[in-house]
């Protein structure tokens, strides 16, 4: 990652995340960066009856699906132990699944006799209603060439499909009669990286839908992972800051004051809401989530802002191999909103006393940048990964264009002296300014974006409020 996970601004900003990290941490080890997808990965479940995110005339839903590939014998199973228990005190549904026909996963009929007569009841499968799914053996999913395998994957890239839309209904037909399910499903999907893996994330549309979180695991960590391990054997672990019970508490206090949003738009009192059945209550719920949320002034500009960034990084690649990277980007951007929104709701309960939540129900610039720290270095490692993977020497080319960009506009600055520190330096302010304008006059955003990706590259200091720069020598 191109950030160590402490260092993001989410987890410096909320304690809970923090604690929450620490806790997974210490059970699936140097496994961070899922421990902060975990988080919301719960908060998504937990959110998927009551928040639909309006896109113009579509929406899209709280859940988040993650796909891990990590090598073996990495912490990717034991990491669902913490996950799992998390999601046991919020008395959510989980499940498993590892191989089966699509009647495991759709539902089937079951035929008895019954005073003589032969009834039909429909038994459900994995995917129907609410619930987290584990897929621990995600490789399944790479085995193309067994047919029922690849209706597996079409039913999961269905049920990923935001919740409340016709494209999210599974339909089986069958000879006692077809068989219609909605899937509430968030899916947890770990593999190693398995051969062939290149044609399938080029080809399956699964890929394009899940959040990818793709990790090397050289000898040195598995080296330091075993050293910790080893040196904590029949230690007892050390107090958390934050217990199972502080997390529920957090999860389903923002469950409450969701539904209680939901009710108070539709003016609707909570036993009437009980007694209805699941299309009203989805109805109700789409008509409010105009009213749910509004966004400050600072939101479109830097949504803006990370899209721009994102698009960058593939327009020097080669077309046909761009059209791949760029399939990747709307669902990644879904995922900037549905983390910035979930941000704010973790927010507001921060800042909220610690008697009483109050939500203000804000989504503000600062929830989008936080998400976009995230979610553009999944998008880095991604096509880094496809880079080696597919052989993209053109990811490889953009980066050096970038690298170039700024060495020119580093060149173009002038260089000036600060107080006794050795060597040339350029105002940080004048190196933006010009680098804007060498590269087509970029808004100030997004300047401090492509900045921000860069600054490996440079050495900072400060006189006073004035900041300054210099160029590191590779």
């Amino acid at each position: 990652m191109a950030r160590q996970w402490d260092n993001y601004e989410a987890v410096q900003r909320f304690p809970l995340l923090k604690g929450y990290i620490n806790m997974f941490s210490d059970i699936s080890y140097h496994n961070e960066m899922a421990a902060l997808i975990s988080f919301f990965y719960v908060q998504g479940q937990s959110l998927v009856d009551y928040m639909r995110i309006p896109i113009n005339n579509s929406h899209i839903d709280s859940r988040i699906h993650l796909f891990w590939i990590q090598p073996t014998r990495s912490g990717k199973t034991i990491a669902w132990e913490h996950t799992g228990e998390v999601l046991d005190t919020l008395g959510i549904k989980q499940d498993m699944f590892s191989t089966g026909t699509d009647a495991a996963l759709i539902g089937s009929w079951n035929k008895y006799e019954e005073d003589g007569e032969q009834v039909l009841e429909l038994q459900e499968g994995l995917l129907a209603g609410k619930k987290a799914l584990n897929f621990d053996e995600g490789s399944l999913l790479f085995e193309t060439k067994k047919q029922h395998l690849s209706e597996v994957v079409l039913y999961l890239q269905q049920a990923m499909n935001p919740v409340g839309t016709k494209a999210n209904t599974l339909v089986k037909h069958m000879k006692d009669g077809s068989i219609e399910t909605e899937s509430r499903v968030s899916f947890w999907l770990t593999t190693f990286p398995p051969q062939g893996v290149r044609e399938v994330v080029l080809t399956k549309g699964v890929f394009q839908r899940v959040l990818l979180l793709i990790r090397p695991w050289p000898i040195e960590r598995r080296e330091q992972v075993s050293e910790e391990r080893m040196n904590t054997a029949f230690k007892r672990p050390p107090p958390y800051e934050y217990s199972l019970q502080d997390f529920a508490t957090y999860f389903s206090t923002v469950r409450a004051a969701l539904q209680a949003r939901v009710l108070g738009i539709a003016e609707m009192e909570r036993n009437d809401w009980a007694k209805l059945g699941t299309d009203p209550k989805e109805k109700i719920v789409q008509d409010a989530m105009y009213d749910m949320f509004t966004v400050d002034n600072s939101f479109y500009p830097l949504l803006n802002a990370h899209k721009d960034h994102m698009y960058e990084l593939v327009r020097v690649m080669d077309p046909q191999m761009a059209d791949v990277v760029c399939a990747f980007i709307p669902n990644l951007l879904n995922y900037t909103i549905i983390l910035a929104t979930h941000m704010s709701l973790l927010d507001d309960y921060t800042q909220s006393d610690d008697e009483v939540a109050e939500f203000n129900w804000i989504v503000k610039g600062d929830h989008v940048d936080m998400a976009s720290e995230i979610i553009y270095d999944l998008y880095e490692e991604l096509v880094t990964w496809l880079e080696s993977e597919v052989e993209l020497e053109h990811v490889s080319k953009a980066r050096k264009s970038r690298q170039a960009s700024w060495k020119a506009a580093y060149t173009a600055s002038p260089a000036l002296s600060v107080g006794d520190k050795p060597g040339d330096w350029v105002r940080k302010a004048d190196l933006l300014e010009i680098y804007a304008k060498q590269n087509g006059g970029l808004s100030r955003n997004t300047q401090f974006l492509h900045y921000r990706d860069a600054k490996t590259l440079f050495k900072e200091t400060a006189v006073g409020v004035s900041k300054f720069v210099q160029w590191l020598d590779e």
